[in-house]
């Protein structure tokens, strides 16, 4: 598929907190790519057997070279998302063509864990239960599981089990990326897990490893290609478990680094969202955005700019609007859950929100230096039926019809589509996992029918507060319903919020971490003539938190 969006890791601050990654890869560099564009549509490949010395061997290997399926991403050299591996009895050992596994110092336990299995969320949590396993949203159907906390090894055991790719094709190439989703529960101490590659059969080295809690967080790791390597391996080895919780991994690949950042943005956008009533964060973040040296040609809000849709929660956030306007001039709003809570009935809120963004219709497109920004709004919503209860979007036909116009029309011309809606896609960003963000749309499939048909998009989530630390502050989206463009996903992002920071909290509550004294963030989007580029922002201490970049 043409126009593709891949993501390209870097982070300049990581915290430890739930979700941070406590171990992080060795050399991952900035410039890295991955994400939606490896999503699950380019299938497996054929290998080399590795040593199958200390175990059982999985896969059959029919030639000496991984034969990916042709794409026209050419930073794409390779990349395996298991979900062609055929699951019968919902779990299987037999690992995808070309691939090998083995385990060794197992005598006791489940079968079903013993070593490497593939498998579902659904599967998976249902049979070893959830203890955060649905955290990984960066996971799509089919992905690689150890569970050792599940497998229930007796005291003297402990599991060693590995996991190795066919041989890559790297010729010609001087440094690569070796690109990852993974989900992994740190138990006792002395368990790890590890990632090495080798070249040519030649000595594997250790690119990666991981004692602590690294939980759905896409990896991308930077290796130098040595002089001559035609092939190169990537080897998952789970060490010394037992009793020690799991590891996951999906979306395996190995790719070209995107290059240095040339020139100045296309376009460059600031989102804010969740103001719910503190207009003096909202003020102090729009006089910070203001102040930025390269200047932004639009302001987003992603709805949720008043706690609720009464006359008086608008004049507040207007005067404040008022006060503090952003420097552009030009803005595109969003509707939220809270622009329609009360009692006065939906036709009057969504009056309220038309008249105040200044609206004919629910949605909307600007256009900023020849980027588009589309909004998705519920035409429909009323707190007396639902008493504040989702689902919060209504989309008609003529708003679905509209929307897939104006995405064909942007995907033609190869520009990338910055979409926002309030509400989160499930399985996601960070707390899309929670059966509370679940049913937000009254229409999910609706609107994934229209959407999932395009990969050139970077979709824009807000409504949990989640907070920007987290490694799944950003994930991609993927529906097996359309074709490749679905399967290979676009990138959502979660866009913080100006009150209060939230952190998941148990299987699908979450508790506030920060109070809005100690809370406000937001987004700049930069768009590149070779990236969209996604900065997090934290305006109560005024550093970028990280950034993200999507290839065009």
């Amino acid at each position: 598929m043409k126009n593709k969006l891949c993501a390209f890791s870097s982070a300049l601050a990581l915290t430890a907190i739930v979700g941070a990654p406590g171990a992080a890869a060795q050399s991952s560099l900035p410039g890295s790519s991955f994400g939606s564009s490896l999503g699950s549509s380019f299938g497996s490949s054929l290998s080399s057997s590795p040593d199958s010395s200390h175990g059982s061997s999985h896969g059959s290997s029919t030639g000496d070279d991984a034969q990916p399926e042709k794409t026209t991403d050419s930073r794409v050299l390779w990349q395996e998302s298991f979900d062609e591996v055929d699951t019968p009895a919902w779990f299987t050992h037999q690992a995808p063509e070309g691939w090998s596994s083995s385990v060794q110092g197992v005598d006791s336990g489940e079968a079903r864990w013993k070593g490497w299995t593939f498998g579902d969320m659904r599967h998976w949590t249902w049979a070893a239960g959830t203890d955060m396993r649905h955290y990984f949203t960066q996971a799509h159907d089919t992905f690689a599981i150890i569970d050792n906390k599940q497998q229930r090894l007796a005291e003297g055991d402990s599991m060693t089990a590995e996991l190795t790719s066919p041989a890559i094709p790297v010729a010609g190439q001087d440094r690569v990326n070796v690109e990852f989703d993974h989900h992994y529960r740190q138990g006792k101490a002395g368990q790890t897990a590890t990632v090495e590659v080798s070249f040519d059969g030649g000595k594997a080295q250790e690119i990666a490893a991981f004692d602590k809690d690294v939980f759905s967080k896409h990896e991308s790791i930077g290796i130098d290609v040595p002089a001559g390597a035609r092939k190169m391996q990537v080897n998952f080895r789970y060490n010394n478990g037992n009793d020690d919780w799991w590891w996951a991994v999906d979306n395996v690949g190995v790719v070209k680094p995107l290059g240095e950042l040339k020139g100045s943005p296309q376009a460059t956008v600031d989102v804010l969202s969740d103001v719910q009533g503190d207009p003096e964060d909202y003020k102090d973040a729009v006089r910070q955005l203001n102040a930025m040296e390269d200047k932004a040609g639009a302001l987003v809000l992603n709805g949720d700019l008043v706690d609720d849709g009464s006359q008086q929660q608008w004049d507040d956030f207007l005067a404040a609007h008022s006060e503090v306007p952003h420097d552009s001039g030009k803005e595109l709003w969003t509707i939220g859950n809270h622009e329609m809570y009360g009692k006065e009935g939906s036709e009057t809120y969504l009056g309220r929100f038309l008249k105040y963004s200044g609206q004919e219709k629910p949605w909307k497109e600007e256009v900023v230096n020849g980027v588009p920004l589309i909004s998705v709004n519920t035409e429909f919503y009323s707190d007396i039926l639902r008493h504040g209860k989702e689902p919060f979007q209504r989309i008609s036909k003529e708003q679905l019809d509209w929307l897939d116009e104006r995405l064909a029309y942007w995907d033609a011309k190869g520009t990338p589509a910055l979409v926002f809606s309030h509400p989160l896609l499930p399985q996601t960003v960070s707390m899309s996992h929670s059966a509370w963000y679940q049913n937000d749309f009254e229409d999910l499939e609706a609107l994934s029918n229209v959407v999932n048909k395009y990969n050139n998009i970077v979709w824009f989530s807000s409504h949990s507060h989640s907070s920007l630390h987290q490694n799944n502050w950003w994930g991609t989206r993927r529906y097996d319903g359309t074709g490749e463009a679905g399967r290979t996903g676009f990138p959502v992002v979660n866009t913080g919020a100006i009150l209060n920071e939230y952190l998941p909290d148990g299987d699908n509550d979450e508790k506030i971490v920060k109070e809005k004294e100690e809370a406000s963030t937001g987004l700049r989007v930069k768009v590149y003539a070779d990236r969209v580029r996604v900065e997090a922002w934290d305006f109560k201490s005024g550093d970028m938190i990280k950034y993200q970049d999507f290839a065009r």
